[in-house]
């Protein structure tokens, strides 16, 4: 397909744009993206161990080790035991995690509602919706409805 190389370029770079425009908009808690994604896999997942961590991160082991120590020293994760494997530990959320999760979130929200209702007509905004839905279906694998 002649151009379609182009277009799918364009379409990353835009989405790209837009992610750093995004990623700006982050609570004052001056946690990186990796240890954010962190917290939101603990938060969606639940408890898992690190290996576990970083096998959804896509990041080495020693990557992982790095942002747990982090986000423990801030008391954002504690480690227990693992039931399964006494040479595990397993991660998870504490309520000071989830609150640092929820702030990031809320002023994420507020700024991108903001900025669809400012800089967006309401037909761009319904186009927009719509291609969040696909995106997320891109994403996840999951088949159209």
């Amino acid at each position: 397909m002649p151009g379609a190389g182009n277009a799918a370029d364009d379409f990353r770079d835009n989405i790209g744009a837009f992610l750093r425009r995004f990623r700006e908009q982050r609570a004052e808690h001056m946690l990186t993206p990796s240890q954010l994604q962190a917290l939101g896999h603990l938060e969606r997942h639940g408890p898992m161990t690190a290996s576990t961590l970083a096998a959804r991160e896509q990041v080495t082991p020693q990557s992982v080790s790095r942002t747990v120590a982090l986000l423990e020293d801030a008391g954002s994760i504690a480690r227990t035991a693992d039931p399964a494997d006494a040479r595990a530990s397993l991660i998870s959320l504490t309520d000071h995690g989830r609150e640092v999760l929820l702030a990031d979130r809320e002023r994420r929200t507020r700024w991108l509602a903001e900025a669809l209702e400012t800089e967006c007509t309401e037909a761009e905004r319904e186009l927009l919706y719509i291609a969040g839905r696909i995106l997320r279906r891109l994403g996840t694998g999951e088949a159209p409805r």
